[in-house]
C-alpha cells in the first residue's frame, strides 16, 4: 500500500477564505501524528486523502457542499469525513493513533485540545489565505484558525411579562 503523504496544511490554505460574521463558533485544528492516509477502495494508487472530524448532520452536509467538495475539486485530494466526539479522538491523540488530520469543533472544545497538548502548532506562514480572509487575530490561535462565525441572542414575549422585563435569569426562565 503506498502511504500517500499530504500537508494538512494545504487543505486549510483552502478552506481559510471561508468565513463571515460576529463571534468565533468553530476551529479547525490540526491534529495526528503527521501521516496522511490513502483512500481505500477502489482509488487510484498514490491519491491523497485528508480525514477531517466534524459534526455530521445538516451542518456536516453543508461543509461538505461549500468546503470538501470544491477542495476535492481544486486539488484531488479527497476529503474523508470522521463523526468522533472529543473523548474518544483525545484518547486516540493521546495513543498515537488518532483517526482523523483535521478537527472541525467548537471553540471551547478546542482549548480542552490545546490544555491536554493534543494539536499540532499550525505554521500560518503557510496559510496564505488567513490575512487576506480578514479573519480577526483572537480567532487566529497558534493551533486553530476561527472557521465560521455566528451571533447568538435570547429574546422574551412582551406579553409574557406583563409589559415588564424579566430582571434576572429566574425571571427569564420562569414560564
Amino acid at each position: 500500500m503506498n502511504d500517500a503523504r499530504i500537508d494538512r496544511r494545504l487543505f486549510l490554505r483552502g478552506i481559510g477564505g471561508v468565513t463571515a460574521g460576529v463571534a468565533a463558533a468553530t476551529a479547525l485544528s490540526g491534529c495526528g501524528t503527521g501521516t496522511s492516509r490513502t483512500p481505500s477502495g477502489s482509488a487510484k494508487a498514490g491519491s491523497k486523502t485528508v480525514v477531517v472530524r466534524d459534526s455530521g448532520g445538516s451542518y456536516g452536509a453543508a461543509l461538505q457542499k461549500a468546503i470538501y467538495t470544491p477542495f476535492t475539486q481544486e486539488t484531488g485530494i479527497s476529503v474523508k469525513v470522521l463523526n468522533l466526539d472529543d473523548a474518544p479522538l483525545l484518547a486516540q491523540i493521546k495513543q498515537g493513533r488518532p483517526q482523523c488530520d483535521l478537527i472541525n469543533n467548537a471553540m471551547m472544545s478546542h482549548y480542552k485540545y490545546v490544555a491536554q497538548d493534543a494539536l499540532e502548532a499550525l505554521d500560518l506562514d503557510r496559510v496564505k489565505s488567513v490575512k487576506s480572509a480578514k479573519i480577526p487575530d483572537n480567532q487566529i490561535t497558534e493551533h486553530a484558525v476561527g472557521s465560521s462565525f455566528y451571533g447568538q441572542c435570547i429574546a422574551y414575549r412582551t406579553d409574557a411579562f406583563g409589559g415588564k422585563k424579566p430582571e434576572s435569569w429566574a425571571d427569564f426562565w420562569d414560564t
